[in-house]
């Protein structure tokens, strides 16, 4: 059954392609003629900026209020740019500086597009030290999120993204991305923003401009380490190798979810490192006794329970003399190369939810459950790392969309299957 459905998804892709680009283009015709709408601005005094790119109907998510106080906490000037509108957008005088409702079309960098364009308009760009882009596919958990917008803000580097991406071609993930003054000013930078071309088409949005933005944001700094990830898979590799603890967490917290082909860190993972290289088979015959150096763990059909280093360190014990001295040193090594290798594949901000928040970064990609990435338990794991309040609200956003390949059908999910939806 799998693989007929399999079939039928890809027999129904070039109906779907033509669907989702027909609508995208009704969109497109829908918003000709309709400009965005200033609700509000307050004169900017040239301080750092937050341009933030909503999608909020009614009234704001609980998490992007305490985003928006803690931003203007370290005197940020809050420009938001929202397509669609809020019941009162009065109410948001105080939290945002600058409030632009638009049309509904070109997902989040049609936001950026018009928070850039009015920017520049304004000359701010002139004056200001630093800004920083966020968007709200992201939840912002109050764990280390003060630290987060700091350390964003006030480095001296000149591109600096919350996460790094090597899927296709390396770039930063655009729902963070901190970048100074001179990059603001650079003409190769505005000439992006002016001739960027919305679309609501997916895989264009993130080939047209995540993929290109990274590409323009490299040609702007004034030297290739001037562009870089703060929670890079560099910094994760020295932060693990020689964290007892935090390979804990990565035994305990790292993503299950099984309904997409990325690649999953774990206890056989890291076994398969070993076998051949420290690990041999012991056979008894007689008074001989016979080493197998190629034979794999798996084949002893032993099942152990690991929840943690130590746990992992007796499960491997069994093949070390008690007396082997440089034991310890191997564990880690291999538990650290092993899991900054699954750190690094596809989207790290997807592949490595928990560990990220753990050590620091306070935001979690709200479609994990969607795209396939996350199951239950790892939304119960994230919950565990939040307070009580923000854990329900996480859980609710989360679950409120399924996994599309199970939930949706016909063309959409054709769509879906392949990234278009």
């Amino acid at each position: 059954m799998k693989l007929i459905s399999q079939i039928y998804n890809v027999l129904l892709y070039p109906m779907a392609r033509v669907i989702v680009g027909a609508q995208s283009e009704y969109q497109r015709f829908r918003s000709l003629g309709k400009t965005p709408k200033i609700h509000c601005e307050s004169p900017y005094a040239g301080q750092p900026i937050l341009l933030l790119a909503l999608y909020q109907k009614g009234q704001l998510r609980p998490d992007l209020i305490r985003l928006l106080q803690a931003a203007k906490a370290q005197g940020l000037y809050v420009l938001a740019v929202n397509t669609l509108k809020l019941k009162d957008p009065g109410a948001v005088e105080g939290l945002i500086d600058c409030y632009i409702e638009r049309p509904n079309f070109g997902r989040d960098f049609g936001s950026y597009k018009t928070g850039f364009l009015h920017l520049f308009a304004r000359r701010w760009e002139a004056t200001c030290p630093r800004l920083l882009m966020l968007n709200d596919s992201v939840f912002y958990a109050t764990r280390g999120l003060d630290k987060f917008l700091t350390d964003l803000i006030t480095s001296e580097t000149e591109v600096l993204g919350a996460t790094e991406n090597f899927e296709i071609e390396y770039h930063l993930g655009s729902f963070t991305i901190a970048m100074a003054g001179s990059v603001l000013q650079a003409p190769r930078f505005r000439k992006y923003w002016r001739r960027y071309r919305l679309t609501d088409v997916r895989p264009t949005v993130i080939r047209r401009g995540e993929m290109r933005l990274s590409k323009t944001l490299k040609r702007c700094v004034s030297r290739s380490a001037e562009f870089r990830a703060l929670y890079s898979s560099d910094r994760f590799l020295n932060a693990i190798k020689d964290s007892p603890d935090l390979q804990d967490v990565m035994i305990k917290d790292a993503r299950t979810g099984a309904n997409t082909p990325a690649p999953r860190f774990g206890a056989e993972s890291v076994s398969k490192l070993l076998v051949g290289r420290f690990i041999a088979r012991r056979y008894n015959l007689g008074d001989k006794v016979d080493v197998n150096v190629e034979t794999p763990i798996q084949q002893l059909n032993e099942d152990v329970l690991i929840t943690n280093r130590a746990d992992f360190g007796r499960y491997l014990l069994r093949h070390v003399q008690a007396d082997s001295s440089n034991f310890d040193e191997i564990l880690s090594d291999s538990l650290a190369a092993v899991a900054s290798e699954t750190f690094m594949l596809g989207s790290q901000i997807h592949q490595n939810a928990a560990v990220l928040l753990h050590i620091g970064l306070p935001i979690i990609k709200l479609d994990g459950l969607y795209r396939g990435m996350f199951n239950n338990y790892d939304v119960l794991r994230l919950q565990k790392k939040l307070r009580e309040e923000e854990a329900r609200e996480l859980s609710a956003l989360l679950m409120e969309r399924p996994y599309g390949g199970q939930m949706l059908y016909g063309w959409k999910r054709s769509a879906f299957m392949r990234g278009l939806i």
